[in-house]
């Protein structure tokens, strides 16, 4: 069997739009090259993760790679921090992703969790300095804490210590997450307010590290609400970042069995996430980035990694692709189908042009993206598969409905790899 190109198309999967005259995005999108893998292929829905289990792009990619998150998953916060390498060398350490997000002028209401994408990469990384360098967490610092921000308004926080023992096992301050065990669960019709952080269990660590988010947070709204970069941005009309979500704890050091030995293929993840690189030496697999955010829809950027996807020497490359997640998120079905478009244009057109008659292709979600919610959901997936050994089905056309009827016996995102390792 020569390569498995196996790419994931973040959240495109969604329900079927009234704007899109009742079909789902991938529907809509006119996507020559999907399709004609469809008509060469097989497909199904998969899902990702349990019923009631909504996936991120870490647990999502953990799945699709053959690894049960309900086994191995240590929540976001834990991967965000490993993929950093910050505090691990620590006796205690607990990690967490936050945003930066918008208050009324009261603090009183939550305006937008993600300051309307709004924000430059300059005002980003000024307003991370000053917390940076103003957030004191106690007189003696045996508590430190490191804040890495990146993509308009996201970050990982991490807390580590020798002698304050410290927990991912603490409620979200992010109102529309509710955490679960190591998941965060979507909730509806969330109140607009920035939340308490509180612990979920009777221990130390779980007090302590609830105080520390408590008072790091506040600390940060003082900071952030007398910023300069603030005060310009009201001037200008734009939404002030004057408070920092925090959600998805995580402490657990975990093992996972290496991917070679356990799948007898090499492996490389293209990706753009700390998680993903956490993933990749988790598993033992090589992890290269890829552009930042602001590139997805960039045709020549895209056309350049499918070839360099094309030259990579690994058995297998494992390729996360943003952009249709944030337009669902942003409920902006028409950019979702242009997000689609241009993929297929530009990175599986070019995939297309280099495969051989050995290799095989994977195509999925690592979890759908509804327009109508604005949040991941818990939906199944489509799933498609073509190439050596795949048989053809009656497919036309890759979106939810056409896999729906396809004859690929995979429903599981965790039973992918063992199917098509070959």
């Amino acid at each position: 069997m020569g390569k498995v190109y196996f790419i994931i198309l973040d959240g495109a999967a969604d329900r079927p739009v009234k704007m899109l005259s009742n079909r789902t995005p991938l529907k809509a999108a006119r996507k020559p090259h999907l399709d004609s893998l469809a008509c060469r292929g097989q497909q199904s829905m998969i899902k990702i993760l349990p019923e009631g289990f909504v996936p991120e792009s870490d647990s999502g990619a953990m799945a699709l790679l053959g690894y049960d998150p309900m086994n191995y998953y240590c929540g976001r916060g834990m991967l965000e921090s490993l993929g950093v390498g910050v505090g691990l060398d620590y006796k205690y350490h607990a990690g967490f992703r936050i945003n930066f997000a918008t208050l009324n002028e009261k603090r009183s209401n939550l305006l937008d969790r993600r300051v309307a994408r709004g924000l430059s990469a300059e005002e980003l990384q000024e307003l991370t300095s000053e917390i940076v360098n103003g957030v004191r967490l106690d007189n003696s610092e045996k508590v430190r804490f490191h804040l890495h921000t990146f993509g308009s308004f996201r970050g990982i926080l991490s807390f580590y210590s020798d002698e304050i023992s410290l927990t991912g096992n603490v409620s979200n301050t992010d109102p529309a997450y509710r955490k679960e065990g190591f998941f965060s669960i979507p909730v509806e019709n969330y109140p607009s307010a920035l939340l308490p952080c509180k612990a979920k269990d009777e221990s130390k660590a779980s007090e302590n590290t609830a105080r520390l988010v408590n008072l790091f947070s506040k600390q940060c709204m003082e900071i952030l609400g007398s910023s300069q970069v603030n005060r310009k941005r009201i001037l200008e009309g734009k939404m002030p970042a004057n408070c920092i979500l925090v959600r998805d704890g995580g402490s657990s050091r975990i093992q996972m069995p290496d991917f070679k030995e356990r799948y007898g293929k090499t492996l490389s993840i293209f990706g753009q996430l700390p998680c993903e690189k956490a993933l990749a030496q988790l598993i033992g697999a090589h992890f290269y980035y890829t552009w930042s955010f602001d590139k997805q829809g960039d045709g020549v950027y895209l056309r350049d990694l499918a070839k360099v996807l094309y030259q990579d020497e690994s058995d297998i490359v494992f390729c996360h692709l943003k952009g249709p997640d944030e337009p669902g998120h942003d409920k902006e079905p028409f950019k979702k189908v242009e997000a689609i478009e241009i993929i297929d244009q530009y990175f599986i057109g070019e995939i297309r042009r280099n495969l051989t008659g050995s290799d095989r292709v994977v195509v999925t979600c690592d979890h759908a993206t509804p327009c109508e919610l604005g949040v991941h959901s818990d939906d199944a997936v489509p799933l498609l598969l073509y190439g050596s050994g795949i048989s053809k089905d009656s497919s036309i056309s890759f979106d939810e409905k056409s896999a729906e009827c396809g004859s690929c016996p995979v429903k599981e995102a965790t039973k992918i790899m063992d199917y098509i390792k070959g």
